[in-house]
């Protein structure tokens, strides 16, 4: 398993738990199951969990307005290009495994094309077998950034294609594309375009989040 350099990916609000201090040893495929084991248990709570590539339980508080009409909006706009285009989007409840670094990450929104979707085996009640091609973090009025770039690097690390880190507060976003070490920074766009990895999609990222927080 490749370790990816990237910083820490939990939210300064999160509760952060390393197994070992509670005595389990456990690593690689082994805290997995442990960690789908324990989100299992609290599948009713209100709390969302990922699993970092370091190993560690990352807590994090539910998505409070504006933040989760922010999320509707970007992740049912993607879902209704892919019924037309194909492949599959989900929402900021779907679990992702990353296959290079090793963790589970759930992106805000994100779409995997037919053909990688097709080359891996998914299980039912496991994380998704496959990093998508393009994913979207919406930054929440309480989120520091640093976390959401380390997780935009973690995402390009593991196959990643094209990537939005939209900054709702400063009304900016980051797109990140595969090959490239530094995302670009746009200021104030009123429209995103999925360029060659989504063909004709376009988000308007000033109308459903701007102009909504």
């Amino acid at each position: 398993m490749t370790t990816v350099e990237i910083g820490t990916i939990a939210p300064d609000s999160a509760l952060v738990i390393n197994p070992g201090d509670l005595g389990s040893s456990a690593t690689g495929v082994e805290l997995e199951k442990l960690f789908v084991a324990f989100t299992k248990r609290h599948s009713q709570s209100p709390w969302q969990f990922e699993l970092s590539p370091e190993g560690k339980i990352i807590i994090m508080a539910p998505t409070y307005y504006p933040g989760s009409m922010h999320e509707n909006a970007a992740s049912s706009a993607l879902f209704l290009w892919a019924m037309d285009f194909g492949g599959v989007a989900t929402g900021p409840t779907a679990a992702y495994r990353l296959p290079r670094s090793g963790g589970v990450v759930a992106p805000d929104a994100a779409w995997t094309s037919a053909d990688r979707w097709e080359s891996h085996t998914h299980v039912a009640g496991e994380p998704i077998a496959v990093c998508p091609d393009f994913v979207i973090e919406i930054r929440s009025s309480s989120d520091n950034l640093a976390p959401l770039h380390a997780k935009m690097r973690l995402y390009n690390a593991n196959g990643t294609l094209l990537g939005w880190l939209i900054d709702a507060r400063n009304r900016r976003v980051y797109i990140y594309r595969a090959g490239q070490p530094e995302p670009e920074l746009l200021e104030n766009p009123a429209t995103l375009a999925g360029e060659d990895v989504l063909p004709g999609f376009t988000f308007e990222v000033a109308r459903w989040i701007f102009d909504r927080s």
